[in-house]
């Protein structure tokens, strides 16, 4: 047994210490670091759930609002449908009360005007005559219902209205005479009024049917509209007289300022066609006597040449410079240079052919030291980076 196998262990105890302490160190960073991982993973998910509920929030809010506006719309178009409805069951009533009190009118006045006419035209020598008073007023009524039907069936009418307005009128006639010479004055009128005012009045109420049957507008709806086309037939002749003028102002502005191609304008424009040069007659004039793009004349073209050159040679003049004072980069890492006692001669390249002087030791200035720790640094760096 050596000395070295009897010497106590006691002391050998410590290593096994530091490397448990090591261990239980990197658990414990372990621990931390997987900790930290967690805490930013829950702290990642609860964005993400946030962001998550926003974008629903703002889903819902969005789908509400669609919804909102759907049933606005709804209830707009059931408005608008039952103001429709209000307004065609309106118009339907006035019709039908239209269409009633023109019947009332019409019988009211045959109560009227039927006795008169059977008294004019009794005769005890011919009894007969009584009949005539009913073939007038059903002729007329017939007449009417001939019209009427005509109406329905889309079919010319007015004839069947003339002579129901003929009947009318003898009718009213032989009241009036009869009334008149029977019964005075006011009688006869009462009598041809009433024989005129039954057919007329049912005239009228077949007179709109027709109208809404044709769609034939009202005259205030025909006076509006004729108001606007006036006001549009004006508009475009003002147009109309602006362009005119607006190209008269031109071809007079073209003809003073270049006479020459003015004239080959005329030329080309009468050969095409045209009472007036177009724009590309025009150019086409100015390409034949100018021989350049539109705009463009020997003159402005030598003029432009001109003053490129004076601006040229006015940038070459060193009067005309900024001065600048320059630096070479290479000044900066060099030291400064001792006093030669050399004296510099010239190389003598412009006799040798061009062929460059020796270099001598001293003849370049050296780094100085911030640049040489710099280059060193630099080059350690790239050393270590490389292993």
């Amino acid at each position: 047994m050596s000395v070295t196998e009897l010497r106590p262990t006691s002391g050998r105890t410590r290593p096994p210490a530091k490397a448990a302490s090591k261990e239980a160190a990197e658990a414990e960073a372990l621990r931390a670091k997987t900790e930290t991982a967690k805490a930013a993973a829950d702290i990642a998910n609860q964005v993400k759930a946030a962001k998550a509920a926003a974008e629903i929030a703002e889903g819902q809010a969005k789908a509400e609002e669609i919804r909102q506006q759907a049933a606005d719309q709804r209830a707009e178009t059931a408005r608008r449908r039952a103001e429709a409805e209000a307004v065609r069951a309106k118009a339907q009533r006035s019709a039908e009360q239209w269409k009633k009190s023109a019947k009332a009118i019409a019988v009211t006045c045959v109560i009227v005007s039927l006795p008169l006419q059977l008294m004019a035209f009794w005769s005890p020598d011919a009894p007969f005559l009584l009949a005539a008073p009913l073939v007038l007023e059903g002729l007329a009524w017939a007449l009417l219902k001939g019209a009427e039907a005509a109406i329905d069936e889309n079919r010319p009418s007015w004839h069947y209205r003339a002579l129901a307005g003929a009947v009318a009128l003898f009718a009213a006639t032989v009241n009036y005479l009869h009334g008149s010479t029977a019964f005075g004055l006011g009688t006869g009128l009462g009598g041809a009024f009433c024989s005129l005012a039954g057919p007329l009045v049912w005239d009228l109420h077949e007179h709109g049917r027709i109208r809404k049957r044709d769609g034939r507008k009202s005259r205030r709806e025909r006076r509006e509209e004729a108001r606007k086309l006036a006001a549009e037939a004006a508009e475009k002749q003002a147009a109309e007289q602006r362009e005119a003028d607006d190209r008269e102002a031109r071809d007079v502005s073209r003809s003073v300022q270049w006479p020459p191609v003015w004239e080959r304008a005329v030329a080309l424009a009468a050969a095409l066609g045209e009472l007036h040069p177009s724009d590309a007659t025009w150019k086409r004039a100015w390409d034949d006597v100018e021989g350049a793009t539109l705009g463009d004349t020997a003159q402005s073209i030598a003029a432009r040449v001109a003053a490129k050159a004076a601006v040229k040679d006015a940038a070459k003049d060193p009067a005309n410079q900024a001065e600048k004072v320059e630096k070479p980069q290479v000044e900066s890492q060099m030291a400064t240079p001792a006093k030669s006692t050399r004296v510099r001669t010239s190389d003598g390249r412009r006799n040798n052919g061009g062929t460059p002087p020796v270099r001598r030791a001293g003849d370049t200035l050296g780094y100085s030291p911030v640049a040489r720790r710099a280059m060193s640094l630099a080059a350690r760096q790239q050393r270590r980076a490389s292993a």
